[in-house]
Order: structure tokens, then sequence, then C-alpha cells
């Protein structure tokens, strides 16, 4: 059985609750974060507000033809590019971003969220780790780390590493959420069901609190008797 987010989808629903933690501009999540930039902290916001993803493209590249490249150009283009479903040209803007400044920490996970999408694994994590150096006390960066090492079957260290997003926050919707699906994976469905339950409660309507309930509807009907 293949449960919702596992594993192509639960990138991309990292990457949108990423977008809105980090200041995006993606419209995909379903609620404002407070952590989110503001249009005074990012005015670039304001300017991409209401244009489609090659819109924004279009605009951004403007920008870099008129040369005036900047760090959050290159980090809106790379966000454009995701929504577009580049995932190439998103990894080429956020590399373009950290270039720039290497303590860009949004850019740098949005790079390494790019990075596991295309597999290519050891990029991304050495993209988290940096990340990880930047904000340790952020739980995501921790629970992102342990994807890529779950995605190569390197399971033990990835649950070392939800560990340690969850020890940050236990109500880390992101390493709750992989702990369930490594459970499910492993023919632990109760397990699973705890924690993607967790999921739900901490916010049923964010995308990773209705995987999680949609998630938990299958293995009842079909996988515990």
């Amino acid at each position: 059985m293949r449960f919702v987010g596992q594993p192509a989808a639960r990138w991309a629903a990292a990457f949108a609750s990423l977008c809105l933690l980090v200041g995006s501009v993606s419209n995909a999540a379903p609620k404002k974060d407070p952590k989110a930039a503001t249009a005074a902290e990012d005015p670039m916001r304001a300017q991409l507000e209401g244009k489609t993803p090659q819109q924004k493209i279009e605009f951004l590249n403007g920008i870099l033809d008129d040369g005036k490249p900047t760090k959050d150009v290159y980090f809106h283009l790379g966000n454009a590019k995701y929504e577009t479903g580049d995932a190439a040209g998103a990894a080429t803007a956020f590399e373009k971003a950290v270039a720039m400044d290497s303590t860009f920490f949004k850019a740098i996970v949005n790079l390494g969220l790019m990075y596991d999408e295309q597999q290519l694994f050891p990029k991304a994590i050495e993209a988290f780790e940096m990340a990880a150096k930047l904000e340790p006390k952020n739980p995501d960066v921790w629970a992102n780390l342990g994807n890529s090492y779950y995605t190569q079957s390197q399971h033990a260290k990835a649950y070392e590493y939800y560990q340690k997003a969850l020890a940050i926050d236990p109500n880390s919707q992101s390493a709750l959420y992989s702990m369930a699906v490594a459970f499910a994976d492993a023919g632990i469905f109760r397990e699973a069901v705890k924690y993607w339950d967790h999921v739900v409660q901490v916010d049923p309507k964010s995308e990773q609190g209705k995987n999680a309930a949609e998630n938990i509807d299958l293995v009842k009907k079909y996988l515990i008797p």
C-alpha cells in the first residue's frame, strides 16, 4: 500500500511547509506562519503578489537582465521555478542565492529540498548540515536531514535525526509525519497511526495534517484488524 506523502509527495509537502516558514511567495500552505517574512521584511513579495509562476519568472529574469542581481531575486526565482515543476532550475537559482550569502538560511534549506527531489542525496545532506549549523534549534532542518538518509534506506541514521527534531519540538509535524511513514514502511501500523494522529492534533488543516488523517483511515480500513 502506498501512503499519502510517501515518498515523493513528502518532499513537495515539506517544501510547501518550508516556503511558508521562511517567507516564500508560495500559496501552497493553508495558513500563515508567524515566522513568515512580512512584506516590509521582504518587499519583493508585494511585487510578485497575484502573478502566476511564469509571470514571476519573467519579472525576476527582467531584473536580472537589467544587471540587478540580488540574493532575494534568486531566492524568489527559485521558488517560482519550483512552482512550475522545474526542480533543477530552482536548485540553480538557490545556488546563486547561497553563493551571494552563505548564511542565507531559507535558500540553503530550499536548495537541500531541491537536491533531494533530484535524488542528489549527498548534496542535499551537505545543504541541510549547513542549515543546521546556522539554526541548530530548527526541528524541520533535522527532519529534512533524516528524510535524506531515510530515502537512501539508512533508517537508523534517519531515526536519529527524527528523534533530534522531536527533542527540539515534540510537535514538529515534519518529524512526526516522517516517523509515521517509517513505522508504516516497517509494518508497525499501530505506531504509525500514533504518530500520524499526533500530526493531525497539531494542525488538522495543514497539508501534512490532511495527509496524516487520510493515511490513518487507510491503515484502519485495510491493515489493522
